[in-house]
């Protein structure tokens, strides 16, 4: 029984490496060694929310200057696939790969989407804040959404040598968001101020100043709801007021003020459901609408409590 007892452990190994290659396991530090690569971060290199990419921060081979990547695994893939977020030749010194700031996943489109933020240094007193998005693909596992990726522009980090400032984080999931909406209705002015973004959800305001109207748009990772103004309201839009946000027992409430011509105020709402299920609230909008409460989004949103 005893003798039986490494071949059986040797199976065990040799089932387990199989799963694991077969599930897209990452040897992140075992690929850099392979390269020649020496390995920049330590323990304060970027975990990644899903098992199949990992965060890379390395020194090239001559380079003294860190770069940056990621690194991403298939199942069945005899060899992991790198992609390459900063990276310069030898003794250049220049772009610098600072740091894999954010790995957030989304959803949108109904696609299982990872928003990567990186700080690139492309001068000693020049480091911008850079976006890359990778899409799940069936057969390919993640790869580069290179339209998403090129739409969404990257940003001063503040981080000047002589001159540093405060900037605020910049939310990749919704500058992808506005890069999506924006492209899938093109025809439409886009409402940037009233605009609202969260882990699962967007709300969106377009309007149409030559034919006044307006729509709103609803999206939870799927494909987006859109709802005409005059479904609230059988006046004309002259202009969006001010959007809003209301939360209750897990469902989200977006709320829109516009109002017509004539100066009359309307309020449109809708939902988001805890399982993502986008509603046009018509009835609420009523109830609001009725009360007259349209002065504001404080008063809409209390006539909105009282009718939830």
């Amino acid at each position: 029984m005893r003798k039986m007892l490494p071949t059986i452990l040797v199976l065990v190994v040799s089932a387990a490496a199989q799963a694991a290659a077969a599930t897209g396991v990452l040897d992140a530090a075992g690929y850099m060694r392979q390269q020649g690569w020496e390995p920049e971060g330590g323990a304060h290199l970027l975990k990644s929310p899903v098992p199949d990419v990992a965060p890379l921060m390395f020194y090239a081979k001559g380079n003294s200057v860190p770069s940056c990547g990621l690194l991403t695994a298939a199942a069945g893939a005899k060899a992991p696939n790198y992609i390459e977020l900063v990276g310069s030749d030898p003794d250049v010194g220049f772009p610098q790969c600072v740091g894999i700031k954010s790995m957030t996943s989304f959803k949108l489109q109904s696609k299982e989407y990872l928003a990567v933020s990186y700080l690139a240094r492309e001068t000693r007193e020049d480091t911008d804040v850079r976006f890359h998005y990778l899409v799940r693909d069936r057969s390919k596992g993640f790869v580069t959404d290179v339209v998403l990726t090129n739409a969404v522009p990257s940003s001063p980090s503040g981080l000047h040598p002589r001159d540093p400032v405060v900037v605020k984080p910049i939310d990749g999931v919704r500058l992808a968001r506005i890069a999506y909406l924006t492209e899938a209705y093109p025809a439409w002015r886009f409402v940037e101020r009233d605009f609202i973004s969260d882990k699962s959800s967007s709300f969106s305001i377009f309007e149409d100043k030559k034919a006044r109207r307006c729509q709103l748009v609803t999206e939870a990772g799927a494909t987006p709801v859109v709802v005409a103004h005059t479904s609230f309201a059988a006046a004309d839009c002259a202009g969006v007021l001010a959007s809003g946000r209301f939360d209750k027992a897990g469902k989200v409430y977006y709320l829109a003020m516009f109002r017509n011509h004539g100066g009359r105020q309307t309020v449109g709402v809708t939902s988001v459901s805890v399982d993502g299920v986008v509603m046009i609230e018509n009835s609420l909008s009523d109830a609001i609408n009725r009360d007259g409460a349209t002065k504001d989004m404080r008063a809409a949103k209390t006539a909105l409590m009282r009718a939830i």
